[in-house]
């Protein structure tokens, strides 16, 4: 089952117009935190850089282009630098230029074209809600002593997890889109989800929205004590449970009221069939290319926009008939402890040796220490050619400047790893780390080699990402070039 990351933040300002007005936007409007997120996908073409918004000038420009302004009319400070100013947002992909016109090169729905889009959502809303009380049904018959976990599985696991299935069905021929938008005013029924793998295999879910968001900060800095718990096993760290108590996750006699469920068990079958069937109802329910058109924006990126509004709409319909409960945290804030009804860990194997050390990693930051390479040391014991943890190992001894250790580590990746298509991303990073290795110690000849034979393999993992040493995304045969080009410095 395909996992999304979807986000959903509440804006920061009005803009103001109603239904047949012209937009106008509030000058103090945060477009970047006013916009929602799909990011469950690679192609991203049509993404903005929005964080060319945090420079305030630039987003006072895209709010006036938002509202209409001419090109003629926007104001900057003396620095007089609009047309660069408007240079890198067009090639930034958040505006577009047309004579004297400005307007927002992504999805933006404000006054009359916030109407349309709610117009636009109606139009098949209604041939999804039945399928939406069907899947309601069958999976309150699954959950039996446990009603209150309906509404997140049904969002989380169900609704949230169709867009490849959807996607292949509706653009057979073409990439899911990373897509960026705005709408305003935003829906009262607005909900998003954050995905997390855990150690052991793990995926936890964590539903939210822009009235209850708290638990996200929280759980994944106890990624390990959720796994223990999910497992029913005790957690020693007093403080961590006392910490995920505060979030109802234990009972009063300290068992565990984590929902969980095994991984490929039965509910995770019966999950999996609503999901499909959901995807091919949510497919199907428009005409994309007309949708895009009556949108003007790109059919893939009304595909995403839509359905999720649609999931809104449908969940609104069924709260006012009473056949799906919303947990009121979501619509009205507060009941902390009511934060276990909105998350669910889909359980892999046991927690292990590989798992605690992983935990500890994690927590550091996912940079090593001297107790973190003990913790992979000792978890090697168990399983001496595990590639995962050998990677992690060759990079925690990076981190405490054991850099012999680490080339001597990444070495024994590249043996382990050699013609298994599985471990594609390790066998070229521990290249290009044993080269980073050698770049940080004064040995330029040698960490050139390496990255070279990045460049000249035949086949290699793509794209890559390690946000803890200010890496990527990138291609990794591209990161290898820069480092031709310009040595690896420690930070």
């Amino acid at each position: 089952m395909v996992r999304s990351k979807t986000l959903t933040v509440a804006l920061t300002a009005v803009l103001a117009g109603g239904c047949g007005s012209e937009p106008q936007a509030s000058e103090d409007l945060n477009v970047r935190e006013a916009a929602s997120y799909f990011t469950g996908a690679s192609n991203r073409e049509r993404t903005p850089r929005l964080s060319l918004l945090r420079d305030s000038t630039n987003n006072r420009i895209t709010v006036a282009c938002i509202a209409g302004t001419p090109i003629s009319q926007l104001e900057v400070p003396a620095t007089g630098d609009l047309d660069e100013r408007l240079r890198a947002l067009t090639e930034g992909k958040v505006l577009k230029l047309a004579d004297d016109r400005c307007s927002p090169a992504f999805p933006v729905f404000v006054g009359r074209d916030r109407a349309v889009l709610r117009d636009v959502t109606d139009a098949g809303v209604d041939d999804l809600v039945p399928v939406a009380e069907r899947l309601v049904r069958r999976l309150e018959a699954e959950l039996g002593d446990r009603p209150e976990m309906l509404f997140h599985l049904l969002w989380s696991r169900v609704v949230d997890v169709i867009w490849s299935e959807a996607w292949e069905s509706a653009f057979p021929n073409d990439e899911l889109p990373v897509v960026a938008w705005v709408v305003q005013p935003e829906h009262p029924f607005a909900v998003g989800t954050n995905y997390a793998f855990l150690p052991g295999g793990a995926s936890l879910a964590m539903t939210w929205s822009p009235n209850f968001d708290e638990h996200l900060w929280k759980f994944p800095d106890a990624n390990y004590e959720l796994l223990l718990a999910a497992w029913g096993e005790e957690i020693e760290d007093a403080d961590a449970k006392a910490g995920l108590q505060a979030y109802g996750l234990f009972y009063a006699s300290g068992e565990s009221r984590l929902f969980s469920y095994p991984d490929d068990g039965h509910l995770d079958e019966a999950l999996y069939e609503m999901a499909l069937e959901y995807a091919a109802a949510a497919a199907n329910a428009y005409d994309w290319e007309e949708v895009g058109q009556r949108l003007g924006i790109h059919p893939g990126d009304a595909f995403v926009v839509v359905l999720h509004e649609a999931a809104y709409e449908q969940f609104e319909d069924l709260h006012e008939t009473g056949a799906l409960e919303i947990p009121s945290p979501l619509l009205e804030g507060g009941e902390k402890e009511r934060a276990v009804e909105l998350v669910s860990v889909v359980k892999g194997e046991p927690p292990g040796p590989y798992d605690e050390a992983m935990a500890l990693y994690m927590k550091n930051g996912w940079h090593g220490s001297d107790e973190v390479v003990a913790r992979f040391r000792e978890a090697l014991l168990a399983e001496p050619d595990d590639i995962e943890l050998l990677w992690f190992l060759g990079l925690s001894l990076y981190d405490v400047e054991a850099y012999a250790e680490a080339v001597r580590t990444f070495e024994r990746v590249l043996a382990l790893a050699e013609g298994d298509p599985d471990f594609l991303f390790e066998k070229d990073w521990s290249r290009i780390w044993i080269g980073h290795v050698y770049d940080v110690t004064g040995q330029r000849a040698r960490a050139m080699t390496y990255y070279q034979s990045v460049l000249e393999s035949p086949k290699t993992s793509g794209q890559g990402m390690m946000g803890q040493y200010n890496i990527g995304p990138i291609d990794v045969k591209e990161w290898a070039a820069q480092r031709l080009e310009t040595p690896f410095a420690r930070r």
